[in-house]
């Protein structure tokens, strides 16, 4: 199986190597201009197998979404692959969340499994688009957890000091408005409104993710559902704590 990179983004090299040392055929570099071998996708970040665009350029939900589209007027396949590339990846493989349809999915699993840290070792988040939400909504926790390391650090050879709660709270709250803002917009895009049974949800979301067929859509429901209360809690808090006018 040959497969043709796509762009000139150092993570390419990365993937390349990582696909060369599991048995895959590439050229030596990213010769071909994706606006050569396909119009459309002139400034797509991506790789070409066996007629399955494997779109590596971080992007919204709505605009993969419109990718896939694309793809699907020209015949082609399309799967996106969302992952923090880095030079690791090359020998230890890439934590990898992927959104396509199950036929796609087909023809792109021995590049998949090449990519990851083993063979199946990729999270299905669903249709196209969900790969990119999925891998920012754990971005945005590992964010949070290390905005609470940040806050007790203290820097060798000075003083202890408390940590500023009040600015650490503010980060807390700014990221879980942009969280549940991002979940929203996810269950729009998909026409589906917000979960209303807490533990019917909790419960398909405790299924094995195989098993899930749009863990992504799951995730959001749960996203909203937690911190939409939340932060309607607090909006509460903030008018009662006000000084009167």
């Amino acid at each position: 199986m040959q497969i043709i990179p796509l762009g000139h983004d150092p993570h390419l090299e990365w993937i390349r190597r990582r696909l060369t040392a599991q048995g895959f055929t590439l050229p030596a570099e990213s010769s071909i201009p994706p606006a050569a071998r396909y119009p459309f996708a002139a400034d797509w970040q991506a790789l070409d197998s066996s007629g399955v665009i494997l779109d590596l350029k971080r992007a919204t939900p709505d605009t993969s979404a419109a990718r896939e589209q694309e793809c699907r007027a020209h015949g082609l396949g399309y799967v996106d692959v969302a992952a923090n590339w880095q030079a690791p990846g090359v020998q230890q493989g890439f934590a990898l969340f992927v959104g396509g349809t199950n036929l796609a999915l087909d023809s792109a699993r021995p590049v998949l499994d090449a990519l990851a840290p083993l063979p199946g070792a990729w999270l299905h988040c669903g249709p196209a688009g969900s790969g990119h939400f999925v891998a920012t909504v754990f971005e945005a926790l590992s964010y949070a957890f290390g905005l609470i390391w940040q806050a007790g650090w203290n820097t060798p050879g000075e003083s202890p000091r408390p940590p500023d709660w009040n600015h650490f709270f503010d980060q807390q709250k700014e990221l879980a408005e942009n969280l549940l803002q991002l979940s929203r917009r996810y269950l729009q895009q998909h026409q589906v409104q917000a979960a209303h049974d807490p533990w019917q949800l909790l419960a398909r979301f405790a299924l094995p993710v195989h098993q899930q067929n749009h863990y992504a859509l799951i995730l959001a429901q749960l996203i909203d559902l937690a911190l939409g209360q939340g932060i309607a809690l607090q909006a509460i808090f903030d008018s009662l704590s006000r000084p009167p006018q």
